[in-house]
Order: structure tokens, then C-alpha cells, then sequence
């Protein structure tokens, strides 16, 4: 469902008509091309779950044998041209709603089943927000030794571009590549943890605790619309007591979901 997700309704016949068009070349080369789509669709689909955009870059050569092969199938009847208008219209209209942010914030929440992409950054001026009291909460001298630690790289790149030039330090995250960037201040004393709703990431306060001796909820995620999104019921935490310095703590921290 999610490759149906990324374009529209007559793309998706575009990249199967590909496929098709490709299988029955049987021209090795571009037999291959088909068999690598398979095999890579039952990877992703097994080893990443919800990242069904890995196989984006795989659409480039679907598309433009689609493209072949409608264009023979319109050549040999030009009366189809205008139900595939039709088609194509009536699909862009119902999935821009979807895929393209034209709808307003308030009434995104049901496309977010379909598509997370249209309220992933739903409430992230009140993340900035929320994570700026906190911090800003901390006396002057716990702050100088101090990290803001995410758990999701879109939370680190909202509070580094929105929360640019309102005092908050450089949020570093262990998510993905965000992992290679560092852990900010090696030697720092005071983690201010963001993290994502429980759906997301289940027993994430578990793990905090079990690396540091105190772990206080300092403020919860909510956004003004009500979308359920990842950082839902999320929280701030502030972690202090590590067990071991941050910057070796870092090393373990690396998380590939």
C-alpha cells in the first residue's frame, strides 16, 4: 500500500506496465532490473517496515519502461488517450490531498494513515517550544554541562532549523546517520532527552533509566490539532546521574529503525 502511497493512482499502472514491459522484453539486462525490484521490495518490506520510499530510486527505470509500453498501447487505439486523461485527473486530485500539503493542518489527521509525510511535522513549533522551557528551565550552571539527546532525527532537525537563534544548543540524535554527527559535548553531565510517543519507540524510558540513575519527565509532546503523529504523548525527559561518561555511553546508542 505505501508504494501506492508515493504517486498517484495512474503512476502506479505507469510502473507495473513497466515491470510487465520489462519481463517481457526478455532481454537479460532488463530482466534483471525486474528481479532486482522483487528482491529489494521483500527486503525493504522485511528489514525496514514503514521506509517504503528505499525503493524510490528504482521508479526511474519503471516509469520510463511504462512510458514505452503505454505509448505503444495508446498508438494502437488513440480513442484510449482521453480515459487515461480521465483517470489521471480524477487519481492526482484525490491523492494530492494526501501526498502534497494543500489540506490545513486541522483536517490532515485521516490522511496520516495513509501517508505519514502529511503530519510528521505537525506540532513541531510547539516541540521547539516545549523543549525551549525545559531548558531553558535548568539553572544557568546545569545547562553549561548539558546536551539536548533526541530520539528521532526529525526532532533534531526541527529544533536545529526552527529553534535557530532562540538559545537552545545543537540537538544532537543517535537515529540513523544523525548517530555519526557525535554526541555534541562528549563530557556532558545533563541529558535533555526528547522523545517520540510510546507506539514509536516502546520502552524507551526504560532505557534512559538504565543509563542514568535519575530520569524525571519534564514536560509531555501534544500538538494543537490532535494528529496523532510520532511525537504524540511523547516526552522531555531530563536525565542526570549517568553510570558512565556520555561521551562513551554514545558508542551504544546507535539505532538503525
Amino acid at each position: 500500500m505505501g508504494q501506492f502511497g508515493m504517486s498517484c493512482l495512474a503512476m502506479a499502472v505507469l510502473w507495473a506496465v513497466g515491470l510487465r514491459f520489462l519481463w517481457r522484453s526478455r532481454r537479460p539486462l532488463w530482466r534483471c532490473l525486474v528481479v532486482s525490484y522483487g528482491v529489494l521490495f521483500v527486503l525493504f518490506a522485511v528489514t525496514t517496515g514503514a521506509q517504503v520510499y528505499y525503493l524510490a530510486g528504482l521508479y526511474v527505470c519503471l516509469l520510463a519502461a511504462g512510458a514505452v509500453g503505454l505509448d505503444g498501447w495508446l498508438h494502437s487505439r488513440p480513442d484510449r488517450a482521453r480515459g487515461l486523461m480521465v483517470a489521471t485527473a480524477v487519481s492526482t486530485a484525490v491523492f494530492a490531498v494526501i501526498v502534497l500539503p494543500v489540506l490545513p493542518s486541522s483536517d490532515v489527521g485521516w490522511t496520516y494513515g495513509v501517508s505519514t509525510n502529511s503530519g510528521e511535522s505537525l506540532g513541531w513549533p510547539q516541540l521547539v517550544g516545549t523543549v525551549r522551557q525545559v531548558w531553558t528551565g535548568l539553572p544557568a550552571g546545569q545547562r553549561a554541562n548539558a546536551v539536548i539527546f533526541t530520539a528521532d532525527y526529525g526532532e533534531a532537525g526541527a529544533l536545529n532549523e526552527l529553534g535557530r537563534g532562540t538559545g537552545l544548543p545543537t540537538a544532537v540524535s543517535s537515529h540513523n546517520t544523525d548517530w555519526w554527527w557525535g554526541p555534541g559535548n562528549p563530557h556532558a553531565t545533563t541529558v535533555v532527552a526528547v522523545a517520540p510517543g510510546p507506539g514509536r519507540m516502546p520502552g524507551y524510558e526504560d532505557d534512559l533509566r538504565r543509563n542514568f540513575l535519575r530520569v524525571r519527565v519534564a514536560a509531555t509532546l501534544l500538538n494543537p490539532d490532535g494528529v496523532h503523529n510520532v511525537e504524540w504523548g511523547g516526552h522531555v525527559y531530563v536525565c542526570t546521574g549517568q553510570r558512565r561518561p556520555w561521551g562513551e555511553m554514545w558508542r551504544d546508542l546507535r539505532n538503525y529503525a
